[in-house]
Protein backbone atom coordinates (compact mmCIF):
# COMPACT_ATOMS: atom_id res chain seq x y z
CA UNK A 1 0.00 0.00 0.00
CA UNK A 2 1.51 3.15 -1.03
CA UNK A 3 1.63 5.77 2.06
CA UNK A 4 -0.48 8.60 0.07
CA UNK A 5 -3.23 6.51 -0.24
CA UNK A 6 -6.03 9.21 0.04
CA UNK A 7 -10.03 10.19 1.08
CA UNK A 8 -11.60 11.18 -2.09
CA UNK A 9 -12.68 14.73 -1.33
CA UNK A 10 -13.76 18.00 -3.86
CA UNK A 11 -11.12 20.35 -3.02
CA UNK A 12 -13.45 23.55 -1.79
CA UNK A 13 -12.27 26.33 -4.52
CA UNK A 14 -10.62 28.93 -1.93
CA UNK A 15 -8.05 25.94 -0.65
CA UNK A 16 -7.41 25.11 -3.86
CA UNK A 17 -6.27 28.71 -5.00
CA UNK A 18 -4.65 28.58 -1.69
CA UNK A 19 -2.61 26.03 -2.56
CA UNK A 20 -2.10 26.77 -6.58
CA UNK A 21 -0.80 29.90 -5.50
CA UNK A 22 1.93 28.33 -2.95
CA UNK A 23 3.36 25.97 -5.53
CA UNK A 24 3.02 28.97 -8.01
CA UNK A 25 5.34 31.07 -5.49
CA UNK A 26 7.40 28.81 -4.03
CA UNK A 27 8.26 26.15 -6.78
CA UNK A 28 8.22 28.51 -10.06
CA UNK A 29 9.42 26.77 -13.26
CA UNK A 30 5.89 24.06 -14.47
CA UNK A 31 3.99 25.04 -11.66
CA UNK A 32 3.48 28.80 -12.62
CA UNK A 33 2.68 27.93 -16.03
CA UNK A 34 -0.82 25.82 -15.17
CA UNK A 35 -4.02 27.31 -13.30
CA UNK A 36 -5.46 26.54 -10.41
CA UNK A 37 -7.84 24.40 -12.06
CA UNK A 38 -4.86 22.61 -13.62
CA UNK A 39 -3.51 21.85 -10.29
CA UNK A 40 -4.01 18.25 -9.37
CA UNK A 41 -4.65 18.28 -5.26
CA UNK A 42 -5.38 15.07 -3.00
CA UNK A 43 -5.77 15.43 0.45
CA UNK A 44 -4.14 13.07 2.50
CA UNK A 45 -5.85 11.65 5.70
CA UNK A 46 -5.22 14.27 8.69
CA UNK A 47 -2.67 13.85 11.48
CA UNK A 48 -2.72 15.23 15.38
CA UNK A 49 -1.47 18.34 14.46
CA UNK A 50 -1.00 18.58 10.50
CA UNK A 51 -3.13 18.85 7.56
CA UNK A 52 -1.56 17.34 4.12
CA UNK A 53 -2.48 17.86 0.59
CA UNK A 54 -0.30 16.10 -1.64
CA UNK A 55 -0.19 18.20 -5.08
CA UNK A 56 0.90 17.17 -8.75
CA UNK A 57 1.86 18.57 -12.36
CA UNK A 58 -1.09 17.59 -14.88
CA UNK A 59 0.00 15.21 -17.80
CA UNK A 60 2.15 16.93 -19.97
CA UNK A 61 3.63 19.43 -17.72
CA UNK A 62 4.94 16.77 -15.74
CA UNK A 63 8.32 17.74 -16.73
CA UNK A 64 10.03 20.10 -13.59
CA UNK A 65 12.11 19.10 -11.28
CA UNK A 66 9.60 17.83 -8.96
CA UNK A 67 5.88 16.88 -10.07
CA UNK A 68 4.93 16.08 -6.69
CA UNK A 69 4.98 17.78 -3.73
CA UNK A 70 3.60 18.16 -0.24
CA UNK A 71 1.93 20.84 0.78
CA UNK A 72 1.59 20.72 4.85
CA UNK A 73 -0.57 22.85 6.94
CA UNK A 74 0.61 22.98 10.65
CA UNK A 75 -1.75 24.65 13.38
CA UNK A 76 1.22 26.04 15.06
CA UNK A 77 -1.44 28.80 16.91
CA UNK A 78 -3.20 25.47 18.68
CA UNK A 79 -0.28 23.83 19.75
CA UNK A 80 1.96 26.49 20.92
CA UNK A 81 2.36 25.21 23.94
CA UNK A 82 3.58 22.30 23.18
CA UNK A 83 5.94 23.13 20.57
CA UNK A 84 7.54 26.00 19.01
CA UNK A 85 7.45 26.84 15.05
CA UNK A 86 10.45 28.30 14.58
CA UNK A 87 11.75 25.62 15.89
CA UNK A 88 9.99 22.80 14.09
CA UNK A 89 11.17 25.02 10.77
CA UNK A 90 14.70 25.16 11.69
CA UNK A 91 14.77 21.08 12.24
CA UNK A 92 13.09 20.53 9.20
CA UNK A 93 15.60 22.58 6.88
CA UNK A 94 18.35 21.07 8.46
CA UNK A 95 17.71 17.38 7.90
CA UNK A 96 16.34 17.80 4.99
CA UNK A 97 19.98 18.48 3.68
CA UNK A 98 21.23 15.30 5.46
CA UNK A 99 19.03 12.67 3.46
CA UNK A 100 17.34 12.26 6.89
CA UNK A 101 13.61 13.44 5.34
CA UNK A 102 12.54 14.65 2.14
CA UNK A 103 13.61 17.60 0.87
CA UNK A 104 12.16 21.01 2.23
CA UNK A 105 10.96 23.36 -1.12
CA UNK A 106 8.76 26.17 0.60
CA UNK A 107 8.74 27.61 3.94
CA UNK A 108 5.19 29.84 4.76
CA UNK A 109 4.26 30.97 7.79
CA UNK A 110 1.57 28.28 8.86
CA UNK A 111 3.24 25.17 6.79
CA UNK A 112 5.91 23.89 4.09
CA UNK A 113 6.40 22.67 0.82
CA UNK A 114 8.03 18.88 0.64
CA UNK A 115 9.71 16.67 -1.86
CA UNK A 116 7.14 14.13 -2.40
CA UNK A 117 8.29 10.88 -2.19
CA UNK A 118 7.28 7.39 -3.52
CA UNK A 119 7.26 5.52 -0.61
CA UNK A 120 5.56 3.16 1.76
CA UNK A 121 5.30 2.81 5.87
CA UNK A 122 7.42 1.02 7.58
CA UNK A 123 6.40 -2.52 8.14
CA UNK A 124 6.21 -5.70 9.82
CA UNK A 125 7.67 -7.39 7.28
CA UNK A 126 10.97 -4.85 7.42
CA UNK A 127 10.84 -6.21 10.56
CA UNK A 128 12.25 -9.33 9.70
CA UNK A 129 14.48 -8.46 6.59
CA UNK A 130 17.54 -7.61 8.97
CA UNK A 131 19.64 -4.98 6.62
CA UNK A 132 16.35 -3.02 6.58
CA UNK A 133 15.91 -2.81 10.28
CA UNK A 134 19.82 -2.06 10.15
CA UNK A 135 19.52 0.70 8.06
CA UNK A 136 16.54 2.30 10.04
CA UNK A 137 19.00 2.27 13.09
CA UNK A 138 21.63 4.14 10.86
CA UNK A 139 19.17 6.27 10.23
CA UNK A 140 18.57 6.82 14.28
CA UNK A 141 21.26 6.87 15.71
CA UNK A 142 22.42 9.74 12.71
CA UNK A 143 19.42 11.63 13.85
CA UNK A 144 20.46 11.29 17.79
CA UNK A 145 24.15 12.79 16.60
CA UNK A 146 22.54 16.26 15.27
CA UNK A 147 23.75 19.37 16.69
CA UNK A 148 20.24 21.47 16.38
CA UNK A 149 20.63 24.96 17.42
CA UNK A 150 17.30 24.14 19.99
CA UNK A 151 17.39 24.39 23.91
CA UNK A 152 19.41 21.13 25.13
CA UNK A 153 16.86 20.97 28.34
CA UNK A 154 13.66 20.89 27.68
CA UNK A 155 10.82 19.10 29.58
CA UNK A 156 11.34 15.24 29.45
CA UNK A 157 8.91 13.87 27.22
CA UNK A 158 8.07 11.61 30.31
CA UNK A 159 6.77 14.25 32.29
CA UNK A 160 4.78 16.03 29.57
CA UNK A 161 2.77 13.34 30.53
CA UNK A 162 1.36 13.95 33.56
CA UNK A 163 0.14 16.99 32.12
CA UNK A 164 -1.65 14.59 29.62
CA UNK A 165 -3.29 12.88 32.28
CA UNK A 166 -5.21 15.91 33.28
CA UNK A 167 -7.97 15.94 35.61
CA UNK A 168 -10.27 16.06 32.92
CA UNK A 169 -8.94 12.71 32.18
CA UNK A 170 -9.01 11.08 34.92
CA UNK A 171 -12.56 12.11 35.44
CA UNK A 172 -13.26 10.52 32.10
CA UNK A 173 -11.12 7.29 33.00
CA UNK A 174 -13.02 6.80 36.69
CA UNK A 175 -16.83 7.67 36.21
CA UNK A 176 -16.72 8.85 32.61
CA UNK A 177 -17.33 7.76 29.27
CA UNK A 178 -13.74 6.08 29.12
CA UNK A 179 -14.81 4.50 32.16
CA UNK A 180 -18.29 3.52 30.90
CA UNK A 181 -16.66 2.18 27.59
CA UNK A 182 -14.38 -0.09 29.64
CA UNK A 183 -17.14 -1.41 31.73
CA UNK A 184 -19.56 -2.03 29.09
CA UNK A 185 -16.94 -4.20 26.96
CA UNK A 186 -15.65 -5.89 30.16
CA UNK A 187 -11.76 -4.82 29.55
CA UNK A 188 -9.13 -5.82 31.30
CA UNK A 189 -7.63 -2.38 31.37
CA UNK A 190 -9.93 -1.55 34.32
CA UNK A 191 -7.77 -3.01 36.77
CA UNK A 192 -4.79 0.10 35.53
CA UNK A 193 -4.26 2.79 38.28
CA UNK A 194 -3.05 5.09 35.54
CA UNK A 195 -1.12 7.98 38.44
CA UNK A 196 0.25 4.68 40.27
CA UNK A 197 1.65 3.33 37.26
CA UNK A 198 2.78 6.29 35.24
CA UNK A 199 4.99 7.70 38.64
CA UNK A 200 6.14 3.91 38.78
CA UNK A 201 7.55 3.89 35.03
CA UNK A 202 8.64 7.77 35.73
CA UNK A 203 11.10 6.67 38.81
CA UNK A 204 12.12 3.51 36.15
CA UNK A 205 12.91 5.69 33.54
CA UNK A 206 15.35 7.68 35.31
CA UNK A 207 17.13 5.01 36.72
CA UNK A 208 18.34 4.40 33.72
CA UNK A 209 19.89 7.25 33.18
CA UNK A 210 19.28 7.03 29.15
CA UNK A 211 22.02 9.96 27.73
CA UNK A 212 20.60 13.16 26.26
CA UNK A 213 20.44 13.32 22.64
CA UNK A 214 18.46 15.07 19.46
CA UNK A 215 15.43 13.22 19.38
CA UNK A 216 12.50 12.66 17.10
CA UNK A 217 9.83 11.73 19.98
CA UNK A 218 7.08 10.25 17.24
CA UNK A 219 9.35 7.70 15.14
CA UNK A 220 6.27 5.52 14.87
CA UNK A 221 5.61 3.72 11.57
CA UNK A 222 3.42 6.94 9.97
CA UNK A 223 6.58 8.86 10.04
CA UNK A 224 9.23 6.11 8.80
CA UNK A 225 8.81 6.10 4.94
CA UNK A 226 10.37 3.26 3.28
CA UNK A 227 11.24 4.12 -0.45
CA UNK A 228 12.29 0.98 -2.78
CA UNK A 229 13.70 1.77 -6.27
CA UNK A 230 15.56 0.01 -9.30
CA UNK A 231 18.62 2.13 -10.38
CA UNK A 232 20.62 0.24 -12.98
CA UNK A 233 19.06 -3.05 -12.59
CA UNK A 234 19.43 -2.88 -9.08
CA UNK A 235 17.23 -2.49 -6.00
CA UNK A 236 17.89 0.18 -3.90
CA UNK A 237 16.38 1.08 -0.69
CA UNK A 238 16.15 4.23 1.87
CA UNK A 239 14.49 5.22 4.44
CA UNK A 240 13.12 8.74 5.85
CA UNK A 241 12.01 10.13 8.78
CA UNK A 242 9.12 12.75 8.70
CA UNK A 243 7.43 15.43 11.10
CA UNK A 244 9.60 16.86 13.37
CA UNK A 245 6.37 18.95 15.38
CA UNK A 246 7.87 17.02 19.24
CA UNK A 247 11.45 17.20 18.27
CA UNK A 248 13.98 18.09 21.22
CA UNK A 249 16.25 16.76 23.25
CA UNK A 250 15.59 14.36 25.71
CA UNK A 251 16.58 10.52 26.21
CA UNK A 252 18.18 8.59 23.76
CA UNK A 253 15.49 5.58 24.70
CA UNK A 254 12.43 7.14 23.62
CA UNK A 255 12.98 6.74 19.68
CA UNK A 256 14.41 3.25 20.19
CA UNK A 257 11.59 2.12 22.05
CA UNK A 258 8.98 3.61 19.73
CA UNK A 259 10.31 1.61 17.36
CA UNK A 260 9.80 -1.77 19.22
CA UNK A 261 6.34 -1.07 20.29
CA UNK A 262 5.50 -1.98 17.09
CA UNK A 263 7.57 -4.73 16.26
CA UNK A 264 6.33 -7.32 13.81
CA UNK A 265 2.98 -5.64 14.20
CA UNK A 266 0.65 -5.73 10.76
CA UNK A 267 -1.20 -2.91 12.54
CA UNK A 268 0.37 0.22 11.42
CA UNK A 269 -1.06 2.12 15.25
CA UNK A 270 -2.12 0.38 17.94
CA UNK A 271 -1.25 -3.27 17.10
CA UNK A 272 -0.73 -6.28 18.72
CA UNK A 273 2.18 -8.98 18.71
CA UNK A 274 4.68 -10.72 20.69
CA UNK A 275 7.83 -8.93 21.51
CA UNK A 276 11.07 -9.49 20.01
CA UNK A 277 13.53 -12.23 21.70
CA UNK A 278 16.72 -10.35 22.72
CA UNK A 279 18.87 -11.73 19.67
CA UNK A 280 15.80 -10.24 17.85
CA UNK A 281 16.52 -7.15 18.66
CA UNK A 282 20.10 -7.29 18.11
CA UNK A 283 19.78 -6.33 14.73
CA UNK A 284 18.36 -2.89 15.48
CA UNK A 285 20.54 -2.68 18.25
CA UNK A 286 24.00 -3.50 16.51
CA UNK A 287 22.75 -1.52 14.00
CA UNK A 288 22.53 1.58 15.81
CA UNK A 289 26.02 1.28 18.15
CA UNK A 290 27.62 0.32 14.66
CA UNK A 291 26.65 3.88 13.13
CA UNK A 292 27.58 5.64 16.22
CA UNK A 293 31.01 4.14 16.09
CA UNK A 294 31.30 5.64 12.53
CA UNK A 295 29.99 9.12 13.31
CA UNK A 296 31.80 9.46 17.50
CA UNK A 297 34.48 6.67 16.96
CA UNK A 298 34.72 3.21 18.33
CA UNK A 299 35.42 4.57 21.94
CA UNK A 300 31.86 4.89 21.82
CA UNK A 301 30.67 0.77 22.09
CA UNK A 302 33.70 0.78 24.69
CA UNK A 303 31.33 2.86 27.35
CA UNK A 304 29.08 0.72 29.69
CA UNK A 305 26.39 2.83 29.11
CA UNK A 306 26.36 2.37 25.20
CA UNK A 307 26.88 -1.83 25.84
CA UNK A 308 24.09 -3.92 23.79
CA UNK A 309 23.12 -5.28 26.84
CA UNK A 310 22.05 -1.56 28.12
CA UNK A 311 20.67 -0.65 25.16
CA UNK A 312 18.40 -3.82 25.00
CA UNK A 313 17.59 -3.45 28.82
CA UNK A 314 16.94 0.50 27.84
CA UNK A 315 14.89 -0.18 24.68
CA UNK A 316 12.55 -2.60 26.36
CA UNK A 317 11.14 0.36 29.69
CA UNK A 318 11.41 2.77 26.72
CA UNK A 319 8.75 0.65 25.02
CA UNK A 320 6.62 0.11 27.94
CA UNK A 321 6.52 4.27 27.74
CA UNK A 322 5.57 4.34 24.07
CA UNK A 323 2.57 1.68 25.31
CA UNK A 324 1.94 4.14 28.13
CA UNK A 325 1.75 7.05 25.13
CA UNK A 326 -0.45 5.21 22.97
CA UNK A 327 -3.26 4.56 26.02
CA UNK A 328 -3.24 8.17 27.68
CA UNK A 329 -3.75 9.26 24.12
CA UNK A 330 -6.55 7.08 23.28
CA UNK A 331 -7.99 8.02 26.86
CA UNK A 332 -7.64 11.85 25.65
CA UNK A 333 -8.80 11.08 22.09
CA UNK A 334 -12.18 9.09 23.51
CA UNK A 335 -12.97 12.02 26.38
CA UNK A 336 -12.43 15.10 23.63
CA UNK A 337 -14.22 13.20 20.97
CA UNK A 338 -16.72 10.67 22.05
CA UNK A 339 -15.31 8.09 19.93
CA UNK A 340 -16.53 4.92 20.55
CA UNK A 341 -14.09 2.69 18.64
CA UNK A 342 -10.91 3.09 20.15
CA UNK A 343 -10.67 1.43 23.39
CA UNK A 344 -10.04 -1.86 22.34
CA UNK A 345 -6.81 -0.19 21.06
CA UNK A 346 -6.15 0.83 24.58
CA UNK A 347 -6.71 -2.60 25.71
CA UNK A 348 -4.48 -4.12 22.90
CA UNK A 349 -1.93 -1.78 23.80
CA UNK A 350 -2.55 -2.35 27.78
CA UNK A 351 -2.08 -6.27 27.23
CA UNK A 352 1.30 -5.36 25.45
CA UNK A 353 2.22 -3.24 28.47
CA UNK A 354 1.54 -5.58 31.10
CA UNK A 355 3.47 -8.80 29.23
CA UNK A 356 6.17 -6.82 28.90
CA UNK A 357 6.28 -5.46 32.17
CA UNK A 358 6.10 -8.94 33.77
CA UNK A 359 9.00 -9.91 31.65
CA UNK A 360 11.11 -6.97 32.67
CA UNK A 361 10.37 -7.43 36.56
CA UNK A 362 11.48 -11.65 35.76
CA UNK A 363 14.90 -10.06 33.72
CA UNK A 364 16.25 -7.75 35.63
CA UNK A 365 16.72 -7.71 39.81
CA UNK A 366 17.03 -4.28 39.78
CA UNK A 367 13.84 -3.04 38.59
CA UNK A 368 11.49 -3.39 40.60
Amino acid sequence: MNMMENKVNDIPVEEREKLYELCKSYLGDKWSEISATDLIVKPITEGFVNKLYLCSLPDGKQTARYNKVVVRYVDFEQFKDLFNQTQVTTISVLLSQINISPKLLGVFPNGTINEYIDSRYFNATDDLNPKTVALLAQKVATFHSQRIPIPKNPKPMIDMFSDFLSDEIRQSFDTGIVGQQIRDNNLRIKELDPVAELSWLTTTIKQLNSPTVFSHNDCNRRNTLVRESTVNNNQELDIYLIDFDWCNYGYRGIDIGQYFCSWGQKETDFGDGQFPADHQMLHFIDGYIDEMCKIHGNSYRELPINSRQTLTKEAKVFTLMAYMKDILYIFWETTNTKRTDLMPKAEIRYNCYRELKNRILKEYSDIN
